[in-house]
Order: C-alpha cells, then sequence, then structure tokens
C-alpha cells in the first residue's frame, strides 16, 4: 500500500494546488558520502571506527575515508563505495583495487 507521498499522481497535484514543485527524488548513488560531514559520520558508524583493513579502532580525528573503487578508476562519493581506514592503510592502498591491497597483506 503507497501513501500519497509515494504516488506520483498524488504529488503532482499537491504541487498544482499549493504552487510548490516537488523537490525530484535522488538514488542512493547520487547521494555524496565523502564531502558531507553528516553523512561521513555515518560511514564510520556503519564501521563502528575501526579500519576495515587492518581492524585497528579509530576516533573520529584519526578516521579517513577510502574509495573501494577509486574516483580516477570511475568510482563515486556513495555509502557502498567507501570504507572507513585508518592513516597508514588508506595510503598504502592509494588507488589500487582493494583485491590488490589485501593480496599484499
Amino acid at each position: 500500500m503507497l501513501i500519497p507521498d509515494e504516488i506520483e499522481a498524488c504529488r503532482k497535484f499537491r504541487a498544482e494546488r499549493t504552487g510548490v514543485t516537488p523537490k525530484p527524488e535522488v538514488s542512493e548513488t547520487e547521494v555524496d558520502y565523502y564531502n558531507v560531514r553528516d553523512n561521513r559520520i555515518k560511514v564510520f558508524e556503519r564501521d563502528a571506527y575501526k579500519c576495515r583493513y587492518c581492524g585497528k579502532q579509530l576516533t573520529r580525528f584519526t578516521t579517513t575515508l577510502d574509495h573501494v573503487v577509486a574516483v580516477a578508476e570511475g568510482g563515486d562519493n556513495s555509502f557502498d563505495n567507501l570504507l572507513t581506514a585508518c592513516l597508514d592503510c588508506n595510503s598504502r592502498k592509494h588507488k589500487r583495487p582493494v583485491g590488490d591491497f589485501l593480496a599484499e597483506q
């Protein structure tokens, strides 16, 4: 069962009646989890402030975000493409694929 906000016809009717244009829906891959502070914190909380490569416990001051698929290789700033990493692991991984980096560990 859908609520009126989930039905396109209802949204259009409400927008015509009130004169307010509805906000376009944004897909999850378009949300920037790298440059928006509140979104970065969501990634850190998902990973429990632990480096996903070495398991080191981090603080909010020592965490960094690492792209699973580097932006230079076509990756984005989506929730699923970011991992919490310590500065050491993030620096050593650079833009290599995660599998290559973990194979060296």
